[in-house]
């Protein structure tokens, strides 16, 4: 099958509503990592890839660099323009990326939480690069769903399977792997040193109802009949109560920090 970015972005999307109550955030770590490693001051320019109604923004905030967010979905755009009415050095604007027309401003630094793989390569590696001061740095980060081999993470994993996935969940091998796929694939666009890469290990507890959110952010899952999620929603609150009416998920932040090579 064919990935389809816009079409997912359009899926994605329909859960707005969602989105910023049930995703996980990232932990404050990583945060400080971007901020200390990159050397970002008041008068900082950073662009946003994929910033859903701003669910990473959240950590930059209060910092007072200008953050510009670029998102796909209206609804989300909507959210996020609502959130952030009152930080004047926060703008979120609807569009894709790499369908961004050139503009004379260079950014101090670009990231994109949990959405770099939604953009079409090489395209987004050059555009990156062409938007970053010489200077510049590019911060990727995805948090990493991690699955276990124990009684509860494989019910939990069963559950996903017969209803079309709540997640990409990986186990530790698959990680490390992908992990080095996306090492490789900053450092083959031949614009980027060769990344740094930081990884903090953090659980979020959900209830039943909690977790059944998180699911409906999943456009896999969105596209089942109502009948169908109803049916997962119920499994899902008997899978939370076998185990003492909490789901603990593990999840593996990883941060891939690159500077932009100075001959670009």
């Amino acid at each position: 099958m064919v990935f389809d970015a816009k079409k997912e972005s359009e899926m994605f999307d329909k859960a707005a509503e969602y989105y910023d109550k049930f995703r996980p955030g990232y932990p404050k770590e990583i945060i400080e990592t971007i901020i200390e490693k990159t050397k970002l001051s008041n008068n900082s320019k950073t662009l946003e890839i994929g910033a859903g109604s701003g669910k990473a923004t959240e950590y930059f905030k209060d910092y007072e660099f200008s953050i510009r967010c670029i998102e796909p979905g209206k609804n989300l755009v909507k959210n996020g323009q609502i959130k952030y009415k009152d930080y004047s050095n926060i703008k979120f604007e609807c569009g894709r990326f790499e369908e961004l027309e050139p503009v004379s401003e260079k950014y101090d630094l670009i990231f994109a939480a949990q959405s770099f793989h939604w953009v079409p390569q090489p395209t987004g590696y050059q555009k990156c690069a062409e938007m970053l001061k010489k200077n510049g740095n590019l911060a990727l980060f995805w948090n990493m769903y991690l699955i276990n081999n124990n009684e509860n993470n494989n019910d939990l994993m069963r559950l996903s399977n017969k209803y079309g996935g709540f997640a990409d969940f990986v186990n530790e091998e698959q990680c490390e792997n992908r992990i080095c796929s996306i090492v490789n694939a900053i450092e083959n666009s031949g614009l980027f040193e060769t990344p740094i890469v930081y990884k903090h290990l953090w659980k979020q507890e959900y209830t039943a109802d909690e977790y059944y959110g998180f699911v409906l952010t999943g456009n896999r899952f969105l596209q089942l009949s109502d009948e169908v999620k109803e049916m997962a929603r119920k499994e899902i609150e008997e899978h939370a109560n076998k185990f003492g009416g909490k789901i603990i998920r593990p999840y593996l932040c990883v941060l891939y920090l690159a500077h932009k090579k100075r001959i670009y």
